[in-house]
């Protein structure tokens, strides 16, 4: 049977956060009152539809101990799991065990980690140059086309200020005014002629 006695065995509730080739440690430890001699040590992984006993006298170049904490070296995504120390002694009933209150791994894939830094850097400098961009063309051609509304406007006043087209006004309207005169002029002199000959 196993019993989850957290005064037998010390194990932090927490989430270890590592990268992929990143070594992990997990710490266990256990209180001497409760377990004296002849301690054996296990480490339990669960993953989401399985779990395993961590075979550490089979893969010692992956697996350690010290003490009861266990060293992971060199961790992959496929080593993300919840893991529980396990403790038990000869002077217990065969087969009881006392298991700690799990510890979380969870290992990120480094390229992936790289890929995501380079996208958001690579956006970051695209998001920059493209600003760059913007205001220069503001800068270049917005001051362009103010200056030629001026150049407009103040084209507009030139003509209207300007002294030959105003003389070419007048002229034009002396003309005219002649003409009226003459056509005045020989219409009463039309009619002085009809009224002498009566």
């Amino acid at each position: 049977s196993i019993e989850t006695s957290e005064s037998c065995i010390s194990q932090p509730d927490e989430v270890i956060w590592k990268k992929t080739g990143q070594n992990a440690v997990l710490h266990c430890t256990h209180r001497s009152h409760c377990l004296a001699e002849d301690v054996r040590y296990e480490w339990f992984s669960f993953k989401e539809n399985f779990h395993i006993r961590l075979n550490l006298l089979d893969n010692p170049l992956r697996y350690s101990l010290n003490g009861a904490s266990l060293h992971i070296s060199s961790v992959h995504d496929n080593d993300s799991g919840i893991y529980y120390c396990a403790a038990s002694r000869g002077g217990h009933a065969p087969g009881t065990e006392h298991v700690g209150s799990g510890t979380t791994l969870v290992v990120r894939d480094q390229v992936k980690i790289v890929v995501r830094n380079i996208v958001l850097w690579l956006s970051f400098v695209l998001l920059a140059i493209y600003s760059l961009v913007v205001t220069f063309i503001l800068k270049k051609y917005g001051c362009n086309m103010s200056v030629g509304k001026r150049m407009r406007k103040t084209g507009k006043l030139s003509e209207q200020n300007n002294p030959t087209k105003k003389m070419q006004f007048r002229e034009v309207l002396q003309e005219m005014y002649n003409r009226r005169n003459l056509e005045r002029g020989k219409q009463t002199v039309s009619r002085n002629h009809s009224q002498t000959e009566v």
